[in-house]
């Protein structure tokens, strides 16, 4: 029936002459005849589309409700709801909410601006869809944000206690990208961590030990350094790193803006990649490749978090049983790494317990 109200609304008639117009059952004037046939068009709705909407109560429509359209990951996960969606016959209805400038590096700060967020959640409601997905800029838990509503609720790039989510494995992507340097032959693996307060942060920090503690492998605490995800912390980290009586063999950045503040780091210091150190990301930004030498890195599955989130919601509008879905990520190998010898690893000072 909302189909019908938007066209009968536009049209400036009711919903019973549209229906009349539609099924030809009961004459109308050549001028309302005309109206609703022109709603029909400026709304991109065929007959067919109203009637099955009359008869399944749905508008086929989907709010897709972004925190910004200009953060990193946010249009490849549209792309990847869009593509999954219209494939379905659905149409998208996208608002942006330009939280970009507002939380850029502190997103844990989202409830400061519940009141835009909500605006944005009462915007897409009016617009008659049928189930909201929220796309985040960064991967958080968001609760007590959103305000009760009567739609299907689908987080991507998020999770919450209380609504199904799409997102990426923090975790065991970390302990993977960790554990190919310890193939390689490192045992003295220093990281570079983002805030301390993000959700990621720890779950890659946690993966990390995992790695290690998996190998019996102990490193300096000094060896673990807190950044802020820019490429100044990179840099700055990396210096202190340079700075210890034993050297760290390899490093591993939690995204690669940092990794190329190390590049930026190790040059300077006149040592070289990956022979005198190696590094690894976390992202596969378009910044990894053209690196020298390009990146080995973990790409996130941005793309795929879009159509996973909207198979989602389809299976939400179907009444089916749902689960929140993780997604590994893909490591990309390139040529910042190289094999150790053992020597390279023997320690020259006592060994040191993770803090």
């Amino acid at each position: 029936m909302a189909v019908m109200k938007n066209v009968a609304a536009l049209a400036g008639v009711s919903t019973a002459t549209v229906s009349h117009v539609l099924s030809g059952k009961k004459r109308v004037s050549e001028d309302v005849r005309r109206r609703v046939l022109d709603a029909i068009a400026l709304t991109n709705y065929t007959p067919n589309t109203i009637a099955k909407s009359l008869r399944t109560n749905r508008t086929r429509n989907i709010g897709v409700l972004v925190e910004d359209i200009c953060a990193y990951p946010v249009p490849d996960i549209v792309d990847g709801v869009s593509e999954y969606l219209e494939g379905k016959g659905y149409q998208l209805l996208l608002n942006n909410l330009h939280l970009l400038g507002k939380l850029y590096n502190h997103y844990e700060q989202l409830t400061q601006y519940k009141d835009i967020v909500n605006d944005g959640v009462r915007l897409m409601t009016r617009t008659q869809v049928d189930g909201i997905i929220y796309v985040s800029m960064h991967d958080r838990r968001i609760d007590n944000v959103i305000m009760p509503v009567n739609k299907p609720l689908v987080y991507a790039y998020a999770y919450s206690s209380n609504e199904p989510s799409v997102t990426y494995d923090n975790e065991a992507s970390s302990e993977k990208i960790t554990q190919v340097l310890i193939d390689h032959g490192h045992t003295r693996i220093a990281l570079i961590c983002g805030h301390a307060a993000s959700t990621p942060v720890k779950l890659r920090l946690k993966g990390y030990r995992n790695a290690l503690d998996k190998t019996g492998i102990e490193v300096p605490p000094e060896y673990i350094r807190w950044g802020n995800w820019e490429f100044e912390s990179g840099v700055k980290q990396t210096e202190c790193l340079l700075n210890m009586p034993l050297k760290p063999t390899a490093i591993v950045a939690m995204n690669d803006l940092m990794a190329a503040g190390c590049y930026s780091a190790l040059q300077r210091g006149g040592l070289r990649i990956p022979d005198d150190i190696s590094i690894v990301g976390f992202d596969n930004r378009e910044i990894s490749s053209y690196l020298y030498p390009p990146l080995t890195t973990l790409a996130l599955p941005h793309k795929e978090i879009g159509r996973r989130a909207g198979a989602l919601m389809l299976s939400r509008l179907e009444g089916q049983d749902i689960s929140n879905v993780v997604i590994p990520c893909d490591v990309v190998r390139r040529d910042s790494i190289r094999t150790v010898p053992l020597r390279s690893n023997q320690a020259e000072s006592s060994h040191y317990r993770i803090g």
